[in-house]
């Protein structure tokens, strides 16, 4: 399946689109079975609620962030330190560049603090998934340097998806007769990228960041935008392991 059929198909699946599709398909029954859709629209508004409210995300997220941070003495022995792409941002106003989200600027930032610790040198994989002229591992460096002073060592390019990432790193990495890695991306996807290196024989310490959370007392159970993303990307992350990818 090509990677634009696919991300129209999460649009459409995915809440928030998916929400809407739902609503849709009520309207369209309402001339036949005006009950049913009534029953269907008030099921897809509750929904719409509860996924919205950061504690259901935090439920949604509990399953596939259960990988806590290493500690740094697992770090010895480390060869490397692999960071995995996670989208990009528009340019800022007066820029022609586009830059990396705060999702992958958070890896970013991550692996830049750890390998100044280690001295361990950095391989950046993203590839172009929607077209673009500059691939995420790209926009990763830049974020590097500008920010951090430290360009990678390695790019990686080519890949969609996390199965790629890891296999067109493990082309990189063994060139270099790298196994023990370093493993930097966000809580929610840390688990399904753990285990596609670990398939392909590299040993691996986890280094997650950007845990979901939810504000204390009765705040975290009001619907908020912060719920609505936390849910999309947990429920995205169960499309990943479905797919395999």
């Amino acid at each position: 399946m090509s990677t634009s059929l696919l991300a129209v198909l999460k649009s459409i699946v995915l809440p928030p689109g998916g929400l809407v599709t739902a609503l849709l398909f009520a309207a369209l029954l309402w001339r036949w079975w005006p009950r049913t859709a009534i029953a269907l629209a008030i099921a897809v508004s509750l929904a719409f609620i509860a996924l919205c409210t950061p504690r259901v995300s935090l439920w949604l997220s509990a399953p596939i962030e259960r990988i806590a941070p290493a500690p740094a003495s697992d770090w010895r022995g480390a060869q490397a330190i692999v960071v995995l792409g996670g989208g990009r941002a528009s340019a800022l106003p007066g820029r022609s560049r586009e830059r990396v989200n705060l999702d992958t600027f958070a890896r970013v930032a991550e692996a830049a603090r750890i390998s100044r610790h280690t001295r361990l040198p950095i391989l950046v994989t993203g590839g172009r998934p929607g077209g673009e002229r500059r691939s995420e591992a790209q926009l990763m460096n830049d974020a590097l340097i500008e920010t951090f002073g430290m360009p990678s060592r390695w790019l990686e390019n080519h890949s969609h998806n996390t199965r790629e990432n890891a296999l067109y790193s493990a082309l990189i990495l063994r060139e270099h007769k790298v196994r023990k890695v370093i493993l930097v991306t966000s809580a929610f996807h840390m688990a399904r990228a753990e285990r596609n290196f670990e398939r392909l024989g590299f040993e691996v310490v986890p280094a997650p960041v950007s845990f979901s959370s939810a504000p204390p007392g009765l705040r975290g159970w009001l619907p908020s935008s912060l719920g609505l993303a936390q849910s999309q990307r947990a429920l995205h992350e169960y499309l990943g392991w479905i797919a395999g990818r």
